[in-house]
């Protein structure tokens, strides 16, 4: 007799999604998180979905349909994606994931539109990704999920080649099917510098996923012969400044919500149309550059619109304004100034190059109608950078999240380096690159990590409990 029906190794939206739904069908589940609390990278997201033909999209009459955003998901994701587990994703992700959400208590506040959509299917959640982390939380609690904090697994436990339990701080728990759920690498300097790209000479990748996001998961699975993919394609944001704060000085912060801004290099001179911020636009643009460092240059009006990723500057819907502020006065990444020639002189840059780009983007909205600038950028909503004082933020390529990992099937059972599935063993979220190993593919639009994980961490919680329920039977008779 086992001890649980389930245990799942990582608190973050997948694991609690595959909790709640262990729970619902009446298995006794253990969660085992590393970190001193439940959430992992979810927690810290801004909590956008990716959702097709939404109420919220038709009572803004916005006009979608599955067939379209399958259409450009698989565009986007080229043929590296797992064109099976999108379909499953974008069929389901009215019902399983937003509907859902809102039956737990997630509203929704807004779409948006992000590159690679013809039509805005970026939904946000009142309160970003905590406030869903807390839902699921309440969610799993609720049920009778007991979740332990500060819980290190170290080893799978097999038996004739099925998983049957895991060893957590030398003991054993046992149980009729795991779970891996551990998220991705994004915050370990060694796998993201081992699989992620080369930034060259005086520039490097900061960290940008959860401190817990570590790999330990991979680990595991491996030691049971798992199969992986991609675990180079890391989606990573142009966009990254260091957490000055960090005492290892790895982690990152995405520094957003500025608009009216321009990304000068080195040489104090623009390399791209900083509308095109995305990982399959911005980035690559900038790990062009050498160094692969950046500059972004705005002016006061815009300085107050600035939002950073991290609890300590409050969230992109609450902004923590004197904070931000604080950071824009002691982080060596952040220069203020009163003329753009002080600017420059304080980042480094070439003041007469930095002068001479600021002037030609402002020129060009002196034409009539200003159509776009010399870097192609549709200037329409914008205004010249001309009210000082002016600031620079140094930014670098920030990995955020993995788009590969573990190979499962549309049941989540994870595959053997053979092709079948490992009896008793689980994978979702990211670990298992959003669902499946590669539901993107090569690119990722956004809103369709955070989704995925939620929708392949509800599956997976469904297949425990039938796989439990089939092993029950098996033995019984």
């Amino acid at each position: 007799m086992t001890g649980f029906g389930g245990i799942v190794i990582g608190g973050g939206a997948a694991g609690l999604c595959a909790a709640v739904e262990a729970a619902d069908a009446g298995a006794r589940v253990l969660v085992l998180e590393a970190a001193a609390a439940p959430g992992g990278a979810a927690a810290l997201s801004g909590g956008g979905t990716f959702v097709a033909d939404s109420p919220l999209q038709r009572s803004l009459g916005i006009e979608d349909s599955v067939e379209h955003a399958l259409e450009e998901w698989l565009t986007w994701g080229g043929e590296e994606a797992d064109a099976d587990w999108a379909e499953c994703y974008v069929r389901s992700s009215g019902d399983e994931v937003y509907a859902w959400l809102e039956r737990l208590g997630v509203v929704w506040n807004d779409v948006y539109l992000h590159e690679g959509n013809s039509v805005p299917r970026w939904h946000a959640p009142r309160g970003g990704g905590a406030e869903v982390v807390r839902r699921l939380i309440a969610a799993a609690e609720e049920r009778g999920v007991e979740i332990r904090c500060d819980a290190r697994v170290s080893t799978l436990l097999t038996e004739d080649g099925a998983v049957t339990g895991v060893e957590a701080d030398g003991e054993a728990l046992h149980a009729d099917a795991v779970l891996v759920a551990t998220g991705g690498f994004t915050g370990s300097a060694e796998l993201v510098e081992r699989h992620g790209p080369d930034a060259g000479p005086g520039s490097r990748v900061l960290l940008g996923g959860a401190p817990s996001s570590t790999g330990d998961g991979l680990d595991l699975l491996g030691s049971v012969g798992a199969s992986f993919v991609g675990l180079d394609r890391l989606w990573i944001y142009p966009y990254g400044t260091p957490d000055d704060l960090d005492p290892t000085g790895t982690r990152g912060m995405a520094a957003r919500g500025v608009r009216n801004e321009i990304w000068v290099n080195a040489d104090g001179r623009r390399f791209h149309d900083e509308s095109l911020r995305g990982g399959a636009t911005g980035t690559p643009a900038l790990l062009a550059q050498r160094p692969a460092t950046c500059w972004s240059i705005f002016d006061d009006d815009e300085a107050r619109l600035l939002t950073l990723t991290h609890p300590g500057y409050g969230t992109d819907e609450e902004p923590d304004r004197a904070a931000v502020a604080t950071f824009l006065e002691r982080s060596p990444f952040a220069q203020r100034a009163a003329t753009l020639a002080d600017l420059a002189r304080s980042a480094g840059l070439p003041a007469e190059a930095l002068e001479a780009t600021v002037g030609e983007y402002n020129e060009a909205f002196g034409r009539n109608p200003p159509r776009g600038d010399a870097q192609g950028r549709d200037l329409a909503g914008l205004r010249p950078i001309d009210r000082p004082p002016y600031a620079a933020i140094q930014c670098f390529p920030m990995a955020r999240k993995c788009l590969g990992g573990v190979r499962t099937d549309l049941s989540c059972r994870v595959r053997g380096v053979t092709g079948g599935p490992i009896a008793g063993l689980y994978a979702a979220g990211e670990v298992a690159g959003m669902a499946g190993g590669h539901i993107n593919g090569r690119a990722a639009l956004e809103g369709t990590m955070f989704g995925p994980s939620l929708l392949s961490g509800r599956i997976a919680g469904r297949a425990m409990t039938a796989h439990a329920a089939g092993e029950r039977l098996r033995t019984s008779g």
